[in-house]
Order: structure tokens, then C-alpha cells, then sequence
């Protein structure tokens, strides 16, 4: 996905103010997914995410595999704590997605996954 493309993205989502509390990153530098959040308006530069804290560091939009953001996030205060649970609005970003371009993406139950580059 070219990097104007991404950057439409966060900043549709960012201007319209979707709570997300969590997204799930996979770069084709890495082996496994990471958990972050999705950066701000001021952490984007014309080609990177800046060190917003997103994945501990600046990263290129060409490393970006894909990008998930989950339906439902579970977090606990401490071990054996109840899991207490945030629901995210997919379809809210779904529509926002479609507002800006063409983009590839999967959505289900458990969330959307906006692709950069699909396997």
C-alpha cells in the first residue's frame, strides 16, 4: 500500500476521534505480530510512523504487513484480576476506511485487518 494511503488512514481516525485502545501491527521485518495503538496526527511523517511508541521506534509505512484492529480488547489490573473488556467499533472503521480509498482488508467477528501487503 503506498505510504499517502496510510496516511489517509490514521488521519481519518484520527479526525473523527474512534476510540481505539489497542491494534495489533505486523511488519514484514518481523516474525510476529505486535501490540501497540495506532499514532497521532503529529507522529506521521511523509514516508514513517515516528517514535510515538507505537512499536518502540520510528518504522517505514513499506514495513507495515498488516495492520489489525480487534473487536473486543480484554485487559486486567493485575494477575487473577477479571478480565475487563473494551469493545471497539469495526464497523465505524470500516466506514471510515471506505470514506478515504480502496484498501484491502478482512472483517469479522474478532475485528479488521487493513492489509499493506497481502500474503
Amino acid at each position: 500500500m503506498s505510504n499517502a494511503k496510510w496516511r489517509k488512514l490514521f488521519h481519518v481516525v484520527n479526525e473523527n476521534s474512534v476510540p481505539l485502545s489497542k491494534c495489533v501491527w505486523k511488519l514484514v521485518t518481523e516474525d510476529k505480530p505486535k501490540n501497540g495503538f495506532l499514532p497521532d496526527a503529529d507522529h506521521l511523517g511523509e514516508d514513517y510512523v515516528g517514535d510515538c511508541g507505537a512499536l518502540n521506534g520510528p518504522f517505514s509505512f513499506k514495513e507495515i504487513e498488516w495492520l489489525e484492529l480487534p473487536a473486543k480488547v480484554g485487559s486486567q489490573a493485575y494477575d487473577k484480576a477479571p478480565v475487563k473488556y473494551v469493545y471497539q467499533d469495526v464497523l465505524k472503521i470500516k466506514e471510515l476506511v471506505d470514506s478515504v480509498g480502496k484498501f484491502q482488508y478482512e472483517i469479522s467477528d474478532d475485528g479488521i485487518r487493513i492489509y499493506g501487503y497481502k500474503p
